[in-house]
C-alpha cells in the first residue's frame, strides 16, 4: 500500500514535469538573449509556438517563437532573440508553449462544426443589427448637416 502511494506521488510529480519540459525559455549570461529549445517526443513533426514573458525594469517583454521541432529533437534551438537598444531582461517570468501533438485529431470536429453553423445565424444577426446602426448614424450626420 505505502509502494502504491509513493508510485502515485512520482507519477503526479512527475507528469507536470515531462510536459513542461517540451519548450524552454531560457535567459543567457548576457541578461539580453532569450534562447527557446523544444523537444519532440511525437513520431511526427511538431509546429510549436512558444511566448516567453519576460520581466524587464519596469514591466514585461514577451518573446514570440514559432517553429516546427524536427521528429526526436531534444533540446532543439527554436530561436535566439537578443534585446534591442539598452533593454536587459532580469528574469524568465513565465513560458506559455503551445505544441500539440501532431498525431491528435484536428481541432474542428463535428459536433463544433454544428456549433459553428448554429453561430452563422448569430453572426447574421449582428451584421444586420450593425448595418443598421451604421445607417442610423449615417442619417444623423445628414440631419447635422442640414441644421
Amino acid at each position: 500500500m505505502t509502494r502504491w502511494f509513493g508510485a502515485a506521488a512520482m507519477l503526479l510529480i512527475a507528469g507536470p514535469a515531462c510536459a513542461a519540459d517540451v519548450a524552454t525559455c531560457t535567459l543567457g549570461a548576457d541578461k539580453r538573449t532569450v534562447t527557446v529549445t523544444a523537444s519532440n517526443p511525437y513520431s511526427k513533426v511538431m509546429a510549436c509556438e512558444v511566448n516567453c514573458d519576460m520581466a524587464i525594469p519596469g514591466g514585461i517583454a514577451t518573446v514570440v517563437c514559432v517553429k516546427p521541432v524536427p521528429v526526436g529533437a531534444k533540446d532543439f534551438v527554436m530561436c535566439s532573440e537578443v534585446a534591442k537598444g539598452d533593454r536587459v531582461y532580469t528574469r524568465v517570468k513565465e513560458t506559455e508553449a503551445n505544441c500539440p501533438d501532431p498525431s491528435a485529431p484536428p481541432a474542428g470536429s463535428k459536433a463544433e462544426s454544428k456549433e459553428k453553423d448554429d453561430d452563422d445565424d448569430d453572426d447574421a444577426k449582428a451584421d444586420e443589427r450593425m448595418q443598421k446602426l451604421i445607417k442610423q448614424g449615417q442619417d444623423f450626420i445628414q440631419q447635422q448637416k442640414r441644421k
